[in-house]
This record gives structure tokens, sequence and C-alpha cells, in this order.
């Protein structure tokens, strides 16, 4: 690990009647933030005792890789996901 590197372990509930969807959305942004030249790893992870609660794991090269992950055009979309 380098000292720029960015770490983020970011928790998501799904809404009841939600978890397919937010299971979809989340496994669509894996592929291209893992091809993004910044990305060092990008896990996403499903509690099996709680399905509604989701939880990635995220580590990118630096600030500005991570920058560039959340203005992605796919990325912007997730976050109009309602």
């Amino acid at each position: 690990m380098s000292d720029s590197d960015i770490i983020l372990n970011v928790h998501m509930d799904a809404a009841p009647g939600r978890e397919q969807d937010l299971a979809r959305e989340l496994q669509a942004l894996i592929a291209p933030t893992r091809n993004e030249p910044g990305c060092v790893a990008y896990e996403l992870h499903r509690d099996p005792e709680n399905p509604h609660k989701f939880m990635f794991y995220e580590k990118f090269k630096s600030q500005a890789a991570l920058d560039e992950h959340v203005n992605a055009p796919y990325f912007k979309k997730f976050l109009d996901y309602r």
C-alpha cells in the first residue's frame, strides 16, 4: 500500500423489496470500475444473513483516481438510481 492509496468501505441498505434491484445496479459498477487505471480493488459483498445489506471494499491509487471514478458516466448513472 502506498501513502497515496485511498481505501473506502462503503455500506448500503436496500429499501424493502428492492434488494434485487440494488444488487443488479451494484453489479453493473464492478467491471467498468475495475477497468479504471486508478482502481486497485473493487469488491462487492452481500450479508448472507441480511440480504438487504451490501458493502463495497474499494481501493484507488490516489484521490485523483477516486475523483475520476465518481465522475465516470456509469457511476453518475448509479447515483441517479432510485
